[in-house]
Order: structure tokens, then C-alpha cells, then sequence
């Protein structure tokens, strides 16, 4: 049996007696969990919401003889989570985004010229050399290497940001006047 076909006739039974051993009772539990189903999947936007809630009931019927042995706790429970794992088998992937395209490398020099003609004519050797080691390496390296330089500067990483922010708040304009000047 799958999860489309409905149970026979003795899984249901065993499926209303694991419910409640009262028959009356049982049904009621039944139809409780059963709408609940339906207003679960209606909320989740699926529009077959009734044949989702009975491919719930048929899995739990598929298993039936396992729960009647092994689950322990409200069987109402057991059959919300069969739902979410219906719900997530059946809504639909969506693609993985494609990558971004690489940067323009002609963009990525005309940056980098104007930032080295800017480090010249407005730094300091000494501002140039902060900022090109403060930006140096990738990740943890570059975590390490801006402690390094604090601490042979003697002061704290957060006064090193400082001072690096200035320095590029007094690059900028330059920069900008430079990229201006190569759209030309």
C-alpha cells in the first residue's frame, strides 16, 4: 500500500481502536485530527489540502501496527508530523539562485589605480602602510593581522579602525575625483 491508495479496512480499525479504544470516541478523535489536517495544509497555502490530509492518514494506517506497539503519547501529535513531512516532500523546490557574474575586471583596476594614486599624493608612507597591511589576508588571518598591528602601534583594534577611517574619510574624495576623471 502507498501513501495514495486508502488503508483497508483492518488498518482503519486498528488505526480508530489506537485512537480510542471506544469506538464513538474514537471516530471523534478522527474527525478532530482529521479537519485539523485539512486547516493545517489550508494554511500552508496547498490547495489539495484533503488529499494531503488523506495521505496522512494513510501513512499513519501504513504503520499502524508498529504505533500500536512503540508510540507512546498522543496520537494526534504523530499524525501532525506525518503532515509537515508530507508538506515538505511535496511543495515545490525552488532553483538555487545562480551566482552573481565576476566583477568586471576593468572596474577592479580603475579602483585600485585611483586607490594607489590617492595613497601616494594624499598618505602619509607611513597612513599607506597602515591601511595596505590593515587590509591584508582573508578571515581569521585578517582578524590576527589587525591585532598584530595594534599591538605594535599600542592601541587597542577599535582605535585602529578609527585610525584607518579617517584615513580612508581623507582618500575618498580624492578617489572619487580620480574615478570621475577616468569616465571622461
Amino acid at each position: 500500500m502507498n501513501k495514495r491508495e486508502p488503508p483497508s479496512q483492518e488498518a482503519f480499525d486498528k488505526l480508530l481502536s489506537w485512537l480510542d479504544p471506544d469506538r464513538d470516541k474514537a471516530a471523534e478523535k478522527y474527525q478532530r485530527i482529521y479537519l485539523r489536517l485539512v486547516r493545517i495544509f489550508a494554511a500552508k497555502g496547498c490547495v489539495d489540502e484533503g488529499d494531503l490530509a488523506d495521505q496522512t492518514v494513510n501513512v499513519v494506517a501504513i504503520k499502524i501496527d508498529w504505533l500500536i506497539e512503540n508510540y507512546v503519547g498522543d496520537p494526534a501529535l504523530y499524525f501532525y508530523g506525518v503532515a509537515n513531512k508530507i508538506f515538505l516532500e511535496q511543495r515545490p523546490r525552488r532553483p538555487l539562485p545562480s551566482p552573481p557574474p565576476p566583477p568586471d575586471n576593468t572596474e577592479i583596476e580603475r579602483r585600485c589605480h585611483c586607490l594607489e594614486k590617492c595613497l601616494e599624493t594624499d598618505a602619509s608612507p607611513e597612513e599607506r602602510d597602515l591601511v595596505i597591511r590593515y587590509h591584508e589576508g582573508d578571515g581569521r588571518a585578517r582578524i590576527e593581522n589587525r591585532k598584530r598591528m595594534a599591538e605594535e602601534l599600542g592601541i587597542t583594534v577599535n582605535a585602529l579602525r578609527i585610525r584607518i577611517c579617517h584615513i580612508q574619510a581623507r582618500l575618498r574624495p580624492c578617489i572619487e575625483e580620480c574615478l570621475r576623471q577616468l569616465d571622461w
